[in-house]
């Protein structure tokens, strides 16, 4: 009887993560992301990763966003937020009363057209930016910082996986919007401790940041970048969450002081 003799594997090698279907995957990355991005690392590359997971992203972003622009109280918030702008206008006389009123027909036809050029256009454009912008950073710190070997699809992979999570944060911040009646409404501190929301506010723009959902998406981008270059979590966490905060700071910051030369 001619026995195969045993595969011989270094006694440090970690198990060969088993494969799953893409619907396991998808479940999976809430429950258990470092053995789904394990599974990724060493798979042959698979386009569904990514793609199905944004697909969907895209679709729950339409349903949002069509909810939101039929919701009476947000619809007259935009209204009294562009009122505001032409307000200021008049005030620094770029334009009369008169002249305001006498373009009102165009203007609301112009804006009807722009809301729902945005709510068509927005959910697929921002859903692929973000899969291949924290691909690219995964990739970049990864490589280059940490010292890692996969390749730019790779990272895309467990991006778009991620995604799954961002359809979660989308979904709870469409409900919340739908039941505070507000723009700006969450799973952040804004949101519990601000009763008028003022986007010209610096200090309201930094606790609309503190969002809980936003952290639990941040931390499993830490461990699939941990997982994909081999370094530590806590390393991988100080890289996404710094890079994170540097950017939420530079915008919300770099906002107010543009609302502020607005005013005047």
């Amino acid at each position: 009887m001619n026995d195969s003799a045993p595969l011989d594997l270094p006694e440090d090698a970690p198990p060969i993560p088993s494969s799953t279907s893409l619907g396991a995957r998808m479940l999976n990355v809430f429950a258990t992301p470092a053995d789904v991005f394990d599974e990724v690392k060493v798979s042959p590359p698979r386009t569904a990763n990514w793609l199905v997971p944004t697909l969907l992203a895209t679709l729950v972003g339409w349903i949002g966003a069509w909810l939101v622009l039929h919701q009476e109280a947000i619809t007259q918030q935009i209204s009294d937020l562009q009122e505001a702008q032409y307000q200021k206008m008049i005030e620094q006389g770029r334009m009369t009363r008169e002249q305001l009123e006498a373009q009102r027909p165009t203007i609301d036809k112009v804006g009807k057209i722009v809301r729902q050029a945005t709510m068509f256009a927005a959910p697929p454009l921002m859903t692929v930016g973000l899969v291949f912008w924290w691909a690219l950073i995964t990739f970049l710190v990864g490589r280059y910082a940490l010292g890692g070997t996969f390749t730019y699809m790779k990272a895309v992979e467990v991006s778009g996986l991620i995604g799954m999570l961002a359809i979660l944060e989308s979904v709870i911040k469409t409900l919340m919007m739908v039941a505070f009646g507000s723009l700006y409404a969450g799973a952040n501190l804004a949101t519990l401790l601000v009763k008028d929301f003022d986007p010209a506010n610096l200090s309201h723009g930094l606790m609309s940041a503190v969002d809980v959902v936003a952290f639990w998406v941040l931390a499993v981008r830490s461990i699939g970048l941990s997982r994909l270059s081999g370094a530590a979590f806590g390393k991988c966490a100080a890289w996404v969450f710094g890079l994170w905060l540097l950017w939420t700071g530079l915008w919300i910051v770099g906002a107010h002081f543009l609302q502020r030369m607005a005013a005047g």
